[in-house]
């Protein structure tokens, strides 16, 4: 299931190619398969070294990648606590994984360890991770960290059957100066009250930088939800309600395995226990 409501930002990032380089650098020809974006990126960063967590912080990395010959370069930009850097590293392999999926691979060098990546043309989707020779460990995602493949159970405070679903839709949008993040969780059933959201999202959710990755965690979080009614005369619809508050709220996010563990109270008579990846088939990467 495609992460729709990224869409049409991703086509305009990744697709439009050159919109945020500069006005001075080559512009590759339509069709010649070389796309250059200098995305809008968030770090996680750790010190290795005394396990020091340096935190997130917001930053454009520069993407150039040959669809034809399946190469690409990169320039990151990260912070070591001491002050801001940039790295170049060339020579990366894009593999091609399936229709608009590369995944990145490059050999140790001096710079840098362990570099790997991918790019997701459909889900408009950008990662890469990789440590510096100094011991600083990056993990690099575009602003929406997002989850795919899940498998969710719903229970609820009576006799109402318990719900078990594959594939609710998870999205953590980052916003690294107020340690925050907007919440989105999608495609989901209230069983009880006989409802199927769209989406249910909370903002400002307050965000914990851990060693492997992020924490979200909060209590009476509002939200607005998106849901789909049906009626004889008027058909499907959609409505939305803030009737469906996060009671409590707690995800917790390993970036380091692209895994998230979740739990949560939908409103006050649902539970909501959640597990997943990043994709259906993450194997790939």
């Amino acid at each position: 299931m495609k992460k729709f409501f990224y869409l049409i930002a991703s086509i305009a990032l990744l697709m439009g190619a050159i919109s945020c380089s500069n006005d001075d650098e080559p512009k590759p020809e339509r069709g010649d398969g070389v796309f250059i974006v200098n995305t809008p990126m968030v770090n996680h960063i750790v010190n290795i070294n005394n396990g020091e967590i340096l935190g997130m912080s917001a930053v454009y990395n520069k993407l150039t990648l040959d669809t034809v010959n399946h190469q690409a370069s990169v320039e990151l930009a990260y912070n070591d606590g001491k002050g801001n850097k940039t790295v170049k590293l060339n020579g990366i392999t894009a593999t091609p994984k399936r229709l608009g999926f590369y995944n990145l691979t490059a050999s140790a060098n001096t710079e840098l360890k362990d570099f790997k990546g991918y790019v997701d043309f459909n889900e408009g989707a950008i990662r890469y991770s990789y440590t510096t020779a100094d011991g600083i460990r990056v993990i690099s995602t575009i602003v929406d960290v997002f989850f795919l493949k899940t498998k969710n159970t719903i229970t609820y405070d009576d006799t109402t059957k318990t719900t078990v679903m594959d594939n609710i839709m998870y999205q953590f949008t980052l916003d690294p100066p107020s340690n925050t993040a907007t919440v989105k969780v999608m495609a989901i059933v209230h069983a009880k009250d006989l409802k199927y959201f769209i989406n249910l999202t909370a903002l400002n959710v307050p965000v914990s930088v851990t060693r492997n990755g992020y924490t979200f965690a909060g209590e009476d979080l509002k939200t607005i939800g998106t849901y789909i009614t049906s009626t004889d005369s008027l058909g499907s619809r959609t409505s939305t309600t803030d009737k469906y508050p996060f009671k409590t709220f707690n995800a917790v996010v390993d970036l380091e395995n692209d895994s998230i563990i979740a739990n949560f109270m939908m409103g006050s008579s649902a539970t909501v226990y959640a597990t997943g990846r990043t994709y259906p088939n993450y194997s790939a990467y």
